[in-house]
């Protein structure tokens, strides 16, 4: 079962609560890790599986959705959106298309690569199925897999800092060196002791 985090911004009018009388407005809304989510006729929908930072993510079994604050209010079972079960798994998996197509549609030749602190780390050189080749800033070339890579504000992104990223290439570029120096004193070695004719 494929899961997506969906930003805050889902559907973000139609995820407003139903109607709330005076008191459930007065309600404090304070989720906690756990809680049960239900939908505007009370029917469960989910459970909150993080807060973090004012998004509160809610997972249905089938899909995740990060949604602000706003998007609750506490009535007689508990927290309550204004979606089902059925509608929020339609708003995620529509949103996870719309993001997946806008990806496709960056993912070209010459597209710069970011690292999640925002630094280009390199610019797409080659496309093959689900690999992509960065050439990067210091003219070596690394293949990432087209999962690697997010859009994030409309930039494509990878899923690390540019420090990682370096420490994790540089890692990478070192190991490789040694298996290619091993590789390279075993064929000396062997040249070394095949029998002369």
């Amino acid at each position: 079962m494929k899961t997506s985090l969906i930003a805050a911004a889902i559907a973000a009018a139609s995820l407003a609560p139903v109607a709330a009388s005076a008191q459930d407005a007065a309600a404090a809304v304070a989720p906690t890790v756990g809680a049960k989510v239900y939908g505007p006729e009370g029917n469960e929908v989910g459970t909150v599986e993080s807060v973090q930072n004012g998004v509160i993510t809610v997972n249905t079994g089938a899909a995740r959705a990060g949604l602000p604050a706003s998007s609750f209010a506490m009535r007689e079972k508990g927290l309550t959106i204004g979606m089902t079960k059925a509608q929020l798994e339609t708003a995620v998996n529509g949103a996870k298309a719309e993001t997946n197509a806008a990806k496709d549609a960056a993912m070209v030749v010459d597209a710069p690569i970011k690292s999640s602190d925002g630094v280009v780390l390199g610019t797409i050189s080659k496309i093959e199925g689900d690999d992509v080749t960065v050439l990067l800033s210091s003219g070596t070339s690394v293949i990432l897999k087209k999962s690697y890579l997010g859009l994030v504000n409309d930039s494509l992104t990878l899923g690390m800092t540019a420090a990682a990223f370096a420490e994790q290439t540089g890692a990478s570029a070192a190991a490789q060196a040694s298996n290619d120096a091993a590789a390279s004193a075993s064929g000396e070695a062997a040249a070394t002791d095949a029998p002369s004719e």
